[in-house]
């Protein structure tokens, strides 16, 4: 477990325990030691995800338009396990044709087509070459189901090159 992570709680004990003292002790109406309680609760949970985007979890966010491909991690999806499956990439944003400083873990729901060009392209760059991806656009699935509460379901479309060599400057 990480040390910051300890601290992080310790804290957060030690402010519940302030708050408890002051709705305990405190003369204050019952209606804003409620409203100190519900703020409270919020800031912890909008806390807790945050730390999560710091802790390397994937995040949820869509892929950049173009990036340079490290590596996939695949969750096959199991009907017997509820499983609906999920694809972790790990990509750098080729944002101005440079890499960010450090890669970012993405997580997408399970595709098999998805699942064959990300395979083609963890060979590719196990073999030496470096791959560029770039998402194409979100196709909609036609074998989704609509109801009310969506459309259809999204696919992305990722195409994958190689890096191209770097050009020297001429003498």
């Amino acid at each position: 477990m990480n040390e910051v992570l300890v601290v992080l709680g310790i804290a957060y004990i030690f402010l519940a325990a302030l708050l408890l003292l002051a709705l305990v002790y405190g003369s204050m109406s019952w209606v804003t030691k409620l409203v100190l309680i519900l703020v409270s609760v919020g800031f912890y949970w909008v806390s807790y995800l945050g730390w999560q985007n710091a802790q390397g979890w994937p995040s949820q966010a869509d892929l950049p338009k173009r990036f340079l491909f490290y590596a996939v991690v695949v969750e096959e999806p199991d009907k017997t396990e509820g499983i609906e499956g999920r694809l972790f990439v790990w990509a750098s944003d080729l944002a101005n044709d440079r890499p960010s400083d450090t890669p970012r873990a993405y997580v997408l729901p399970y595709d098999k087509e998805l699942h064959v060009k990300l395979d083609a392209a963890q060979r590719q760059m196990r073999n030496g070459n470096l791959q560029i991806g770039e998402v194409g656009g979100e196709l909609f699935d036609p074998q989704a189901t609509r109801d009310n509460t969506r459309i259809a379901d999204k696919k992305i479309d990722l195409e994958f090159t190689d890096l191209p060599d770097p050009q020297l400057p001429e003498k």
